[in-house]
């Protein structure tokens, strides 16, 4: 019984703890040039060590926090979404891997936030009446779309992602799953 409440508990506070980093970093960096921020990896992070469910959690709560005080909208049903779809999507690619590598997880990574851009760019030209083509080709060729921001704003969230995963994601993936597996 101990036990159990243990790793609920263990469950709680690693939800916890990446819900609010990814919220954090999100608020921070909002002001930022580019749409470098690590929401997309610290969600595959939790999917990977903690399963799909609590991917999806950390996901549509990171969106959510954030949001209430970026500024709330309708987006936030999508972003939250689309967020949420990434942790469960990673949860059940690599939960139950024992080893996950550098390149698959980079790959892995790009590709998961890849299908997080194109679903939000996708949902908000449908929300605003205007083409999807248009919108899905702002996220990457900006300047021929008359996008108001002049840099592939979808590529610099992904790179960001990939990068994060490479760089750092076996590691952090090890080093969690030896506390939160731990049971002594």
């Amino acid at each position: 019984m101990f036990l159990r409440l243990q790793s609920r508990t263990k469950l709680l506070t690693l939800i916890a703890a990446l819900s609010a980093a990814n919220a954090a970093f999100r608020i921070v960096l909002a002001g930022g040039p580019y749409n470098v921020k690590p929401t997309a990896f610290l969600t595959i992070i939790a999917g990977i060590v903690a399963g799909p469910i609590p991917g999806l959690i950390v996901g549509w709560l990171s969106m959510t926090i954030s949001d209430l005080a970026l500024g709330a909208g309708y987006w936030t049903i999508e972003t939250s979404a689309g967020m949420a779809v990434v942790g469960l999507l990673a949860g059940l690619l690599w939960h139950r891997s024992s080893s996950l590598g550098r390149i698959r997880m980079t790959i892995g990574g790009y590709l998961l936030t890849m299908l997080y851009d194109l679903f939000t760019a996708v949902v908000d030209a449908l929300i605003y009446s205007y083409p999807w083509q248009a919108s899905v080709a702002g996220l990457y060729v900006p300047f021929l779309t008359g996008s108001p921001t002049p840099y592939p704003f979808g590529f610099a969230h992904e790179i960001t992602t990939a990068v994060l995963c490479l760089a750092i994601g076996p590691a952090l993936v090890s080093r969690i799953r030896k506390v939160y597996h731990h049971t002594a």
